[in-house]
């Protein structure tokens, strides 16, 4: 007999299974509304940033929300912390205003997508019931949670839940043993719990200390990730760690440094904790299983190695301990990822103006497996790179010139190329095109941007590619192009030179820019440059541009205008 929805009960685990299966933050955002600040669907489209208070003061802020009811009343239910940075953090990059909803949807389509999370989350996990979940299958839960859980005061619940009392919120449930409730007692009369936590929780601290110090101390890139993964096992609560990053060629996991365990935990694997992890910025948690079948080792989280907008990949470390990784632990680690996000870009920087010199590498290439080599083959066209930038999903957006064809013809040979997930067209020139391609995969210049390079040229002719990138001083040249030539055979090495970077001139005038802008912003007025946005007439709308680089277009209008803001103050701020 399959589970209904009203028979559904979440367990803590199922719960975080089912946050990692949202695939957008406006779903993972509606899921935590419902799940742990217990709001109806209906309510959920009439809360505004408005309605968010903030209570109390000296460091600790606390967060209430004042819920709008269906009847025409109010209460207040309360934003644990997590939840409240998420829901901030989606306001601004959204550019919601104070009395805008935060969610304009309808009632009906909250339920919808928290009704597509929960089938998402059916497939991964093979419990087919939870695709039967529902705002009200996820307030129960929220209910359930706090009375049996955490044992919170029957009053507060039924208060910031809107319930009229708790009758019907929790199962019945068969009497315990007596062995079990002694037990239980024991812990607590002990406060068993409390030292475990206090304790692992301190030493946790105290390692995140000293990882603090081998950061300022480290040179490099992998000089951090090595230092990282050895502080957290030895000196850390940690049995193992590894520092990874999603490896497009095969879609598998790369291990770019480990310890406590093998490097090759992950190889031919593609576990959804850490492909997920390197999606999101949020630390994740999941049963270490090495192979199917096998009894659970204990519990891997994945750790985000963030910085603004740039991923450096994501930490793993496993823990034997089943109670580890609550939320303390959780917010302890993703303030370690963002630490050594910021190490690794400060450090890259810090090469990258050493001597005021870059390495610039020209290779090429004639694979009929990378894109713009097939396109310019099999169309007998020349293709040259105007422009690239980063997009969202390990993208990216590449303006390209053509000329030898028509535009409709490479239109629609890009249509059928899988590794385009998009295309337009831009101008029409007397001897060629402009056009815009997102390219996802089978592209050295994807491999290239994403080890950290700066793509400066890219020109293909009679199914010959020619690229010309620039990397920090310290850059490994050799496992780099061994990386790509695993991907593309035929790529070679045709020369390396220190150069003073291109995009220095005239002086000082590019560092400010990088000072100012964030990397978003930088892309998107980069983007909207090529795509020939600032032209009369324009080549691209702000909504074009806005579906390119999957945003919103009130997202990309908000970068937009401040990345024009701080360009004009750049050059005209008097000294």
């Amino acid at each position: 007999m399959s589970e209904s929805a009203e028979e559904i009960r979440l367990t803590a685990r199922e719960y975080e299974q089912l946050r990692q299966s949202a695939e957008t933050y406006r779903e993972e955002l509606l899921v935590r509304l419902c799940g742990e600040v217990g709001l109806r669907a209906a309510e959920i489209p009439r809360v505004q940033p408005a309605h968010v208070q903030g209570h109390g003061g000296e460091g600790r802020t606390q967060y209430f929300l004042t819920v709008h009811e269906s009847d025409g009343g109010t209460r207040e239910a309360y934003l644990p912390p997590r939840v409240a940075h998420d829901f901030w953090q989606y306001v601004r990059s959204n550019d919601i205003k104070t009395e805008e909803p935060v969610v304009d949807v309808s009632t009906r389509r909250v339920q919808m997508l928290v009704g597509e999370v929960g089938e998402t989350a059916a497939d991964w996990t093979g419990r087919p019931a939870l695709a039967s979940v529902t705002p009200s299958v996820l307030r129960r839960f929220f209910a359930q949670q706090l009375l049996a859980e955490k044992g919170v005061d029957p009053r507060i619940v039924t208060a910031i839940g809107g319930w009229e009392g708790v009758d019907g919120l929790l199962p019945q449930l068969e009497d315990p043993p007596r062995d079990e409730v002694a037990a239980a007692f024991e812990r607590l009369d002990s406060g068993e719990n409390a030292i475990v936590d206090s304790g692992r929780l301190g030493t946790l601290v105290e390692t995140l200390n000293r990882v603090g110090e081998s950061l300022s101390a480290a040179g490099t890139r992998e000089e951090i990730e090595a230092d990282l993964c050895e502080t957290v096992v030895t000196e850390g609560p940690y049995d193992a760690a590894w520092v990874a990053e999603r490896d497009h060629h095969s879609d598998g996991i790369d291990v770019r440094a480990h310890a406590g365990a093998a490097r090759d935990r992950f190889e031919g694997e593609n576990p959804t904790l850490v492909r997920q992890a390197l999606q999101t910025d949020r630390v994740l948690v999941a049963p270490d299983r090495p192979q199917p079948g096998v009894t659970e080792r204990g519990l891997l989280a994945a750790v985000p190695l963030v910085h603004g907008e740039t991923s450096y990949g994501a930490l793993v470390v496993r823990a034997e301990n089943r109670s580890a990784f609550d939320d303390p632990e959780r917010t302890a680690l993703a303030d370690l990822g963002c630490r050594v996000g910021l190490s690794i870009t400060s450090t890259e920087r810090r090469q990258l103006m050493l001597g005021n010199t870059v390495v610039r590498l020209t290779l090429q290439y004639s694979d009929q497996s990378a894109v713009l080599v097939s396109l310019s083959r099999t169309l007998d066209c020349r293709v040259e790179l105007t422009g690239v930038v980063a997009a969202e999903a390990h993208a990216l957006l590449c303006f390209v010139t053509v000329e030898g064809t028509e535009p409709e013809t490479v239109l629609n040979w890009v249509g059928d190329a899988d590794s385009v997930d998009d295309a337009r067209l831009i101008r029409n020139y007397d001897d060629g095109a402009l056009l815009e391609l997102v390219i996802q995969q089978d592209s050295p210049a994807l491999v290239l941007t994403e080890r950290g390079g700066t793509v400066t040229d890219l020109s293909v002719e009679d199914g010959t590619a020619t690229i010309e990138t620039e990397f920090a001083p310290n850059v490994g040249i050799r496992p780099l192009v061994d990386e790509l030539s695993r991907q593309f055979p035929s790529v070679e090495l045709r020369s390396k030179q220190e150069v003073a970077p291109t995009d220095q001139s005239p002086e000082g005038f590019r560092e400010s820019i990088d000072e100012k802008l964030t990397e978003k912003q930088q892309s998107v007025l980069r983007a909207a440059y090529h795509a020939g946005y600032f032209e009369w007439p324009r080549g691209s709308t702000a909504e074009e541009l806005a579906e390119s680089m999957d945003i919103s277009s009130p997202t990309l209008h908000n970068h937009l205008r401040r990345a024009q803001q701080k360009l004009l103050g750049v050059a005209f701020d008097d000294e």
